[in-house]
């Protein structure tokens, strides 16, 4: 079943449905939270605000040829994010053990080298703008299309692809090749 068809399922009162939503997106959607946030409890908590309020608003979901439920969820995702951002001054610091707690590149991140090289990658990524980075995340990441990513921040296509290839023509060249491989091992 496609997801536009569990959502027309959803939106014609069978909420059960929504469950196999969940399923397909929960992980996804908690990475790509905690990428941003760096804190487990707060991603978990964020997680399931994105999907209690995907369910109270499914009926505004536009069921259309070309409906994208993936943005959606996305989008509310990173509206939570923004929200709390206002809330809260960001954590600052990079807990490298939680980031390979959650599944992120086991194999490469074994010895102590490797641990470092990701500590250096992921300090460099917290001294770009938020946008920016959140932008390059989502593409490298969480593989998203510029398309997708464009419906989630509300930026153009072709500004996406203009800030992910700015940014990563700014990365120092050792760094850059660190972060495909570990993008190569995720």
């Amino acid at each position: 079943m496609t997801d536009i068809e569990i959502v027309t399922l959803c939106q014609n009162g069978q909420l059960d449905s929504f469950g196999e939503l969940y399923e397909r997106y929960v992980d996804k959607i908690y990475k790509f939270i905690y990428l941003k946030t760096y804190d487990t409890d707060l991603s978990q908590d964020l997680t399931s605000q994105t999907f209690l309020k995907a369910l109270d608003n499914i009926n505004k979901f536009k069921v259309e040829e070309n409906a994208n439920f993936n943005a959606w969820i996305y989008r509310i995702a990173y509206n939570l994010i923004v929200d709390n951002y206002k809330k809260e001054e960001k954590k600052s610091t990079t807990n490298i053990d939680e980031i390979l707690e959650i599944g992120y590149s086991l194999d490469f991140a074994q010895d102590i080298d490797n641990k470092d090289k990701l500590k250096e990658i992921l300090n460099y990524f917290d001294t770009l703008k938020e946008k920016h980075k959140q932008i390059l995340l989502m593409r490298l990441w969480e593989d998203l299309s510029y398309k997708e990513i464009s419906e989630i921040t509300g930026e153009s296509v072709a500004n996406c692809k203009k800030i992910v290839s700015r940014t990563l023509a700014k990365i120092p060249s050792e760094l850059m090749t660190l972060l495909f491989i570990l993008l190569l091992n995720i």
